[in-house]
Parts: C-alpha cells; sequence; structure tokens
C-alpha cells in the first residue's frame, strides 16, 4: 500500500511537473503550437509516461489552471476568515479580485489561451465550463448555496461579470488592480440590478441580510 501511494505522489508531482512546464510554453505559444514531446523532455518526464499522465497539451493547460483556481480560492478563504463579518457580494468580488490577482503574472498564457479557444469550440466549451466551476465555488464560499434555477442563473450572472472585468484587467497597470476592481464594483451592482427585476435574487433568503443584495 505504501509503495502504491508514493509511486501515486510520484506521478502527481509528475503531473504538476508537466503542467508547469506547458503553462511556460503557452506564455510564448498558442496551445495548438506546443509541441507535446517538447513540454515531456522541458519537464524531464518519460514521453509514454506524460501520454498516460495527460495525453495532450490542453489538459496540461487546464490541469495547470486547476491547481491556480485552487490557490487563488483557498486565499480568499483564508482572507473572508479573517475579515470577519462581511457582505455577501464583498465576499464574491473579493474572490473575483483573488482570481485576477493570482493570475496577474500570466497575461500573456491567458491572452493565448483566449486565442486558441477562438479556433477550437472544446478547448472554448472546457474553459467556460471551468469558469462556471469556479463561480459556483466562490458563491458557496460566499455563503450563497447557487441551488436550483436561481442558483445557476446567479453562476451565471457572476460569470459574466468576471468576463466584463477580464477584458479590463488584461490592460491594467494601475496600483492593487484598481481599475479592475473599479469595474467588478460596476458590473456587480448592475448584475445585482438584473437580478432583482428578474427576481433571480431573493432578498428573503435567511442568509443574506436585506440590504446585503447578490444576482
Amino acid at each position: 500500500m505504501s509503495h502504491n501511494n508514493n509511486k501515486i505522489d510520484s506521478n502527481n508531482n509528475k503531473l504538476d511537473l508537466l503542467g508547469d512546464s506547458a503553462w511556460t510554453l503557452l506564455g510564448t505559444h498558442l496551445v495548438d503550437q506546443i509541441d507535446f514531446d517538447s513540454v515531456a523532455d522541458m519537464a524531464g518526464v518519460d514521453r509514454g509516461l506524460a501520454g498516460a499522465l495527460a495525453g495532450s497539451v490542453q489538459c496540461l493547460v487546464l490541469t495547470k489552471m486547476t491547481r491556480l483556481n485552487r490557490q487563488s480560492l483557498m486565499e480568499t478563504y483564508d482572507d473572508i476568515q479573517e475579515a470577519g463579518a462581511v457582505s455577501i457580494r464583498e465576499k464574491i468580488v473579493e474572490g473575483l479580485l483573488h482570481w485576477f490577482e493570482t493570475y496577474a503574472p500570466y497575461r500573456s498564457q491567458i491572452d493565448h489561451l483566449n486565442r486558441s479557444a477562438r479556433s477550437h469550440p472544446d478547448l472554448a466549451l472546457r474553459l467556460f465550463v471551468g469558469l462556471e466551476a469556479l463561480i459556483r465555488h466562490i458563491l458557496v464560499m460566499s455563503g450563497d448555496p447557487a441551488l436550483g434555477l436561481k442558483g445557476i442563473a446567479r453562476v451565471k450572472g457572476v460569470s459574466w461579470v468576471f468576463l466584463a472585468a477580464a477584458r479590463v484587467w488584461m490592460t491594467d497597470d494601475s496600483n492593487d488592480l484598481a481599475t479592475t476592481m473599479k469595474m467588478l464594483d460596476q458590473r456587480m451592482l448592475q448584475a445585482e440590478e438584473w437580478g432583482i427585476s428578474l427576481r433571480i435574487f431573493d432578498g428573503g433568503r435567511s442568509h443574506v441580510a436585506s440590504d446585503d443584495q447578490v444576482i
């Protein structure tokens, strides 16, 4: 059993190395310009084993993003715990902002990823599914269970807020991403107004204060 666990840990470490290598190359190449064998060689992993662990550059890039998203979520959780009593809205904005802070050194990767997705619908779909999963994590962590049709609508609404802010973030060179933060606040307010008018937000839920309106 111990031997098997060590082998699993070793393979997980190698998968992380492969993901790091693919992510580095994504900074200067589109996804379909990255040679899988070159990624394996860069990571120092046997090519056959690399194929067994991942199978494609796209999978490696998405695996790396999963790790970065988890890092962002954990940092958000720690900040929320330290902040004490704050509104759900503030927690959601904090979660989104943490994502932008985590990925700030990787704007080139995000640019190449977006450009790659335009010609690869499968990649675009997987990125969107990953975004909605991230948003759902943020909502649940913030105190919104995001259940039912209204929950799905709120996930999509916050996803819209994220995408609107992301366009600003790509060129945001302000201190502490102030321009991105301003866009997040503006779009969250707009989304809240839409959510209330469409009855997506239920102000009667016990875990949301009456003045704490979230889409």
